[in-house]
């Protein structure tokens, strides 16, 4: 167990497409991508 769990390190988080609305009302869709965690 301990094995598996230090393989599956996440390295980048997918971002999966959502619509993003912005202050002044406006609607910005973002498509699916890959960014880097925080943190390093």
């Amino acid at each position: 167990m301990d094995d598996k769990s230090r393989k599956s390190v996440i390295r980048r988080i997918y971002v999966p497409t959502h619509v993003r609305r912005l202050p002044d009302g406006e609607k910005v869709t973002v498509p699916g991508h890959y960014r880097k965690p925080n943190g390093q």
